[in-house]
């Protein structure tokens, strides 16, 4: 059983560095190369800072490239140095999408040799232990892209064609995507399959990886297609919060009327991503309650 405690010698260099940083047998991860050191200070730093206030002694940055893997040595940070080639498919993308289309493979290796991953994007900020909010109790654990509670978990909608008279109406489910920049993949043979499959299809189709993770992980088996038949649970949104709703509600609620402070917040609505990482750490950390009330709601100045 691939996914039962290996006791043997190390299969690979991955396993070697595991079994020092996530004797648990899960891991907080994330892909990371040179681009995140730009700045003073660097996105790198704000999220690295994170990991350590949240004490997150079971992380692992894997590392793109020899400046990240230096950066990280310097600052006390596990790492682990990646070798990859970006698929053909995805080389103009633009390179932060083709690296996040890579991820899916390197996640395939974790599972593979029977280690539960927590994989999260660099834009994030940490602000508790998330392995002490998960359930651990479906197969994928995720954050979600929408902003209110029924685009986040769900609901079922009407839909009315007049012309179709007594049989005019119908219903359909719908809800917001999960966003694939935060995950948790419980190691099994139903996520190696779900990741063997995106990376197989991100290889060979210049597609955005989270809407190939939604369409894999969601869409019915039908006719001789079959589903990886993953279950899963959506991450509390007041825990697990996108900029989207920390910016455009939460903020404008009093005070004693908000969410306690969030376990991530992702900053995955907004393109000036490092200057809105900051304000949350001063926003939830330091007790500044002003400042998030410089940031638009939107991306468009002005908006609420």
């Amino acid at each position: 059983d691939r996914y039962a405690p290996y006791e043997g010698p190390a299969r690979n260099e991955l396993e070697e560095t595991l079994r020092k940083v996530a004797p648990s047998r899960e891991v907080f991860a994330a892909v990371a190369n040179k681009n995140y050191l730009w700045g003073e200070p660097p996105m790198m730093k704000t999220f690295t800072d994170g990991i350590k206030r949240a004490k997150i002694e079971n992380h692992l940055v894997l590392a793109l490239d020899d400046e990240m893997k230096a950066w990280c040595d310097q600052n006390g940070i596990n790492v682990h140095r990646l070798n990859l080639k970006l698929h053909k498919v995805q080389a103009d993308t633009g390179e932060n999408h083709a690296v996040s289309a890579m991820k899916f493979g390197i996640l395939k290796e974790f599972l593979d040799i029977g280690y539960s991953v927590l994989l999260s994007d660099v834009d994030i900020v940490v602000l508790q232990n998330p392995f002490d909010f998960l359930y651990r109790d479906h197969d994928v654990e995720g954050m979600t892209d929408g902003f209110e509670p029924r685009g986040a978990y769900g609901s079922i909608e009407g839909f009315d064609d007049p012309s179709m008279g007594w049989a005019r109406f119908a219903q359909f489910y719908k809800r917001f995507n999960m966003n694939s920049g935060l995950f948790y993949l419980r190691a099994n043979a139903r996520t190696l399959e779900l990741m063997t499959r995106l990376e197989d299809r991100l290889s060979k189709q210049k597609y955005w990886d989270q809407t190939a993770y939604n369409e894999e992980i969601f869409f019915m088996s039908h006719g001789k297609y079959k589903s990886p038949q993953v279950s899963v649970r959506i991450m509390e949104l007041d825990q697990f919060m996108n900029s989207k709703y920390l910016f455009k509600d939460v903020r404008n609620r009093p005070r004693a009327q908000q969410p306690p402070m969030p376990v991530t917040v992702h900053i995955n609505y907004h393109p000036d991503k490092h200057e809105r990482m900051l304000a949350v750490v001063k926003y939830y950390v330091d007790g500044d309650g002003d400042a998030l009330k410089s940031f638009p709601g939107g991306s468009e100045p002005g908006q609420r």
